[in-house]
């Protein structure tokens, strides 16, 4: 008996050390993502640092404000994440704690009633209980229900004692939960003034070069390239998702979410939600001609004018495939819909969405930036490698 404890103690030792392990592992994880994020930042800012007063003006570090505001950003989101699930937890652990502390007063109880038991009926009671037995039956029918008493109440002792610990246990993580809340808290507050400045820096090196035309026809020659860029991010991501398929068919255990169960995107042709509540196309799908520049590009989405500070939503149900900086579009958010739908949403600031998170449609995704054109948001769809006109799926206004 007292080998098989040992052996289902140390397989318990085992478990929790592989726990403990695993949790130490995801820690560690999240915290180099977060310490890649800042060192990414600090580069940039020793970047900008060494540029002349003529070049900070230049559109060169408007881009490089741009990629840290990006960054930081992704930065804060995480740390809004992670402050919110150490609420979660602080609220799960304190709610624990408070069912031990009932479980211990009710078991403290339990066994101050047998302690009382006992003394009034200790072994000398005992005895003479079993010997005023009538029979041998009965007399042996008393010292099991006796030995029983006794067993029971030594489980409860036991438990008890088990119960105190976890309390003590529960103790000390809540207060080292409440800590670690407290440090993201001030890691995020820190974060978001340091956002906010560089979000004065950006608008005063805005208002500098929007009459600059070599600014101008550089932001186009961008944006060229950004869609070119875009278009290699999703072919990326099919090539990534059909590699997935393939593994999973190898490895069971690699996780994707079931599109066939997602919102039918193509019912929505013709009628689906704008990503901004307010605003009008600008800039339509296909070439498009600047008459100040003499210049054509061409356009794989639309652009649409919003006003400042207007929220980006979800034009449907999916899943966040990418969240990336590209110089002309700034930070562009991808998502994967049903039936490889794809919808790109650029020029956004204080994005609230992660990568690989599932998203409703309507959810926000985060606010528009503005451009050297104004706040404008750059819309995008696509359905496998084939770019659609939006105008025909967005609904009429």
């Amino acid at each position: 008996m007292v080998k098989r404890s040992l052996n289902i103690l140390a397989v318990l030792v085992l478990s929790i050390t592989c726990l403990n392990a695993q949790s130490n592992n995801k820690i560690k994880a999240k915290s180099a993502e977060l310490d890649n994020l800042r060192n990414d930042i600090k580069k940039l800012e020793s970047e900008l640092s060494e540029k002349t007063k003529k070049e900070k003006e230049s559109l060169s570090s408007l881009e490089k404000i741009n990629n840290q505001n990006h960054l930081l950003s992704k930065l804060i989101n995480k740390l809004r994440r992670e402050e919110k699930n150490k609420t979660k937890k602080i609220e799960n652990i304190s709610e624990e704690l408070s069912s031990v502390e009932k479980k211990i007063g009710e078991l403290k109880k339990d066994y101050s009633s047998y302690i009382v038991w006992l003394y009034k009926y200790g072994s000398g009671s005992t005895i003479k209980y079993l010997l005023e037995s009538e029979s041998i039956n009965q007399a042996a029918l008393r010292y099991q229900y006796l030995s029983s008493i006794t067993s029971e109440n030594e489980k409860k002792l036991a438990e008890l004692n088990e119960s105190k610990e976890k309390f003590e246990n529960l103790t000390t993580e809540l207060s080292n939960e409440v800590a670690e809340k407290a440090n993201i808290v001030k890691s995020k507050r820190g974060e978001l003034k340091v956002l906010k400045r560089k979000k004065n820096s950006r608008q005063k090196i805005i208002e500098k070069i929007k009459k600059d035309k070599s600014s101008l026809s550089k932001e186009i020659r961008q944006k060229r390239e950004a869609e070119e860029e875009i278009k290699n991010l999703i072919s990326k991501l099919i090539e990534a998702e059909i590699a997935k398929k393939d593994s999973e068919g190898k490895n069971s255990v690699v996780k994707r979410f079931d599109y066939d169960n997602f919102e039918n995107f193509y019912g929505l042709k013709g009628k689906m939600n704008w990503p901004v509540r307010q605003g009008k196309v600008i800039r339509k799908f296909g070439k498009n001609k600047n008459a100040k520049l003499n210049t054509v590009t061409m356009n794989y989405g639309v652009d649409i004018r919003t006003s400042p500070q207007s929220n980006i939503y979800a034009v449907a149900e999916g899943v966040v495939s990418a969240i990336e900086w590209i110089p002309g579009f700034g930070s562009v958010v991808i998502l994967t819909h049903k039936d490889n739908y794809r919808t790109v949403y650029g020029h956004i600031k204080d994005i609230s969405v992660l990568e690989g998170e599932k998203i409703k449609g309507g959810e926000l995704i985060g606010k528009v930036n503005e451009s050297l054109e104004g706040n404008i948001i750059h819309f995008e769809i696509w359905n496998h490698r084939d770019n659609q006109n939006p105008e025909i799926w967005l609904a009429r206004k």
